[in-house]
């Protein structure tokens, strides 16, 4: 969704952005798209042609900081002249020492870390070589805002930062304690997406677990659904819906379960940060406060509440001290477990977490075939919930672009990739339609 440029022709100028990482940095990647656009920028599809680059970078892995680093270096010799910013939490170690700068072929001309990012709403040609340092404890949410998306499904984020400190995870290093943004800010902004047409919002943040905690005239996580099924349930139920990106299985009390129960927007759909199953694996992690159990009786309840529903979850695995009887408790707890897919990742040692300096270390070539292992038996869960699929007489499509496409693609509610038999005319929003065939990696459908 292009949008023109406002402001003095003469100040036209053209940007590039490439963002890496999770969906709040899709959503703070386009508040900055949007400010940038204000103060009279154009976005450019060619790096080439940008005055300035913004690389919007993640550091949760090792591969996701060498993703960012290898941007810097491909971006600086495709526009050598352009002003190169690299922000997010992957800027966050460009600044950390000798060794992360001998490690990389170039640098940025400004480093962005997440905590002075908001610096970035304004013109970026201003901002100094060395932008201010923001306070050490941040009070209030970054003021980001947006009223459209790149992609097809906006994220909205509701929450920002963390405060739990896993022993694996750089996240409260890089972004800092959580903060929660006020209700109405959030009911607001996705009034204004829904009326512009979108009909799938993802409510995002970095602990959702953690939202309200330093507010709590905010109330918690469902307290904010509420209000969201509150204000706009009556105008969008049936015609848009939400959709919730990762929770702590801490979250799914009898009273998230009610919420979900309740709701008439919200996705038959579930991302649980799990990471594992074992209970001396999550203990190590930091992770001891659910257990495998627990989440196995939250997901039967679950699915009294929803007979139908995607399910799926981050796991990491080969974590310093994971044994083979760990593993094999892992593979046979998500083998029994409905997932309709997962994220596996072998674990990665992240510079100033506890767990870099753990005893049991593994080498990465069983982190790597550990991981693959449980991929496998994730796939299998997956194969088995696609044949499901084809059992049913309805569901609702978010497409993925345009309806007028030969073979439009979506997503429907409960996560499952969707292709239509032909292209939908005159199509809007949610769009009815049953299933008719399985293909490699998606349901075959047609609209209804």
């Amino acid at each position: 969704m292009k949008r023109q440029p406002q402001g003095d022709s003469a100040s036209f100028w053209k940007f590039y952005i490439v963002t890496f990482g999770c969906k709040v940095n899709q959503y703070e990647s386009q508040a900055l798209r949007e400010a940038w656009e204000r103060a009279g920028g154009t976005e450019c599809e060619n790096p080439e042609e940008a005055e300035v680059i913004c690389i919007n970078g993640c550091a949760v892995t090792a591969r996701g900081e060498r993703d960012a680093r290898n941007a810097v270096s491909r971006l600086r010799r495709a526009a050598p002249s352009a002003r190169l910013i690299l922000t997010g939490c992957a800027a966050k170690f460009f600044t950390g020492g000798k060794a992360h700068k001998d490690s990389i072929r170039a640098m940025p001309d400004i480093l962005v870390p997440q905590e002075t990012k908001p610096l970035l709403l304004a013109d970026p040609r201003a901002l100094p070589s060395s932008p201010p340092k923001m306070p050490a404890s941040r009070v209030s949410f970054p003021p980001f805002r947006i009223s459209a998306f790149k992609r097809s499904r906006p994220v909205v984020k509701v929450q920002d930062g963390c405060a739990h400190r896993c022993t694996y995870c750089v996240v409260p290093r890089t972004r800092g304690p959580a903060t929660s943004r006020p209700p109405m800010e959030i009911l607001a902004e996705v009034r204004r997406l829904l009326n512009a047409g979108y009909a799938e919002i993802i409510l995002s943040g970095i602990n959702l677990h953690q939202y309200g905690r330093d507010n709590l005239k905010f109330g918690d996580f469902w307290e904010l659904l509420n209000t969201l099924e509150a204000g706009l349930a009556a105008e969008f139920a049936g015609k848009a819906r939400f959709r919730i990106s990762s929770l702590s299985p801490r979250q799914l009390t009898q009273r998230g379960l009610d919420s979900l129960a309740a709701s008439r927007m919200v996705c038959p759909h579930l991302h649980l940060s799990l990471q594992h199953a074992s209970p001396a694996v999550l203990k190590r992690m930091g992770r001891g406060h659910y257990s495998a159990r627990s989440v196995a009786e939250t997901v039967t309840a679950l699915g009294k509440i929803w007979p139908v529903m995607g399910l799926g979850a981050d796991i990491l695995v080969g974590f310093p001290g994971e044994t083979d009887e760990d593993i094999a408790l892992l593979a046979d707890f998500t083998r029994r477990l409905p997932f309709s897919y997962a994220h596996v990742f072998p674990w990665s040692s992240r510079p100033g977490t506890a767990a870099a300096e753990f005893d049991g270390q593994l080498p990465m070539s069983v982190r790597q075939a550990r991981a693959s292992s449980v991929r496998e038996v994730v796939a299998q869960g997956r194969a088995a919930f696609f044949q499901k699929q084809l059992s049913l007489t309805h569901m609702l499509v978010a497409l993925s672009g345009s309806g007028t496409a030969a073979r439009p693609k979506g997503l429907n509610e409960f996560y499952m990739p969707c292709v239509f038999t032909r292209k939908i005319n005159g199509t809007s929003g949610l769009v009815p339609a049953r299933p008719v065939a399985l293909t490699d990696n998606a349901l075959l459908v047609e609209s209804i």
